[in-house]
């Protein structure tokens, strides 16, 4: 089980006190806890990569984002698929080949528009989702088939021809990739995720072996939840970290003489 972006101390068990995560506190206190475990990039794909491989980056070539996996790289499934007859699984967000392909040059962004599940780099079933309803992956195609008015509540992430959306701001504070989405919980990628597992693992005859990777897309960026549960936490009763502008212009006087992207 994956969170996309989720930092070491945001979990209670590794000190956390923003976020209450009982269900993971549970797993580490009956469990293990790697402390010194490090991730091998902080980039998506080649963390991603990683993960699937074993490999380095420097080993399995994905050195940054919208560098493809190669076909013929190593993967745990197939590893587990072909010498032990697991039955493999992967739900939410692959990403293990780039998500700017508006050609649907690479498998995992035009199997949905296929009606297939796979199989592939090991995995004899998939349904994939990202950080949005709107696409062209398993979860947005289903949203759209199903519940076409919960599609507009999320940020138009990566959407073109107006890339300028992807840094427009929202919510109560205008901060970048923000906005108040109504969508009823239960058809957020999170819940759709966590159900697609376990319609999986329902499917599976009881004494199968199996190995399922549940990719949940959050807490990565945008920020778009369903609405109904930001009463969880007060953002407004945080206190910003020291040194932290104070203003949009504080902001922006501190960037000035950065990176022009860094804006």
């Amino acid at each position: 089980i994956t969170a996309d972006q989720q930092r070491f101390d945001a979990l209670g068990c590794n000190g956390g006190k923003v976020a209450r995560t009982p269900v993971v506190d549970g797993w580490a206190q009956s469990g293990i806890r790697f402390t010194r475990g490090h991730g091998q990039s902080v980039v998506c794909m080649p963390a991603r990569s990683s993960m699937i491989t074993g490999q380095y980056a420097r080993s399995h070539g994905v050195w940054m984002n919208g560098v493809p996996l190669p076909e013929d790289a190593p993967s745990v499934a197939a590893y587990l698929k072909d010498r032990g007859g697991y039955r493999t699984a992967l739900i939410g967000k692959a990403h293990f080949e780039p998500f700017l392909d508006f050609d649907r040059k690479f498998y995992e962004n035009r199997m949905a528009m296929l009606g297939e599940y796979g199989p592939h780099r090991g995995f004899d079933h998939m349904e994939l989702a990202a950080h949005t309803g709107r696409g062209f992956l398993h979860y947005p195609m289903w949203l759209v088939q199903h519940h076409p008015q919960a599609v507009n509540g999320f940020y138009p992430l990566l959407t073109p021809p107006s890339f300028e959306q992807n840094a427009a701001g929202g919510g109560e504070t205008g901060a970048v990739q923000v906005q108040k989405n109504p969508i009823p919980r239960g058809l957020y990628h999170t819940d759709w995720v966590a159900d697609r597992a376990i319609a999986w693992l329902d499917s599976l005859p009881a004494d199968a072996d199996w190995f399922c990777w549940v990719s949940f897309p959050d807490p990565h960026h945008p920020w778009d939840p369903p609405e109904s549960e930001t009463h969880r936490h007060r953002w407004q009763d945080e206190k910003l970290p020291p040194g932290w502008p104070a203003s949009r212009e504080a902001a922006e006087a501190l960037l000035k003489d950065k990176p022009r992207h860094w804006l």
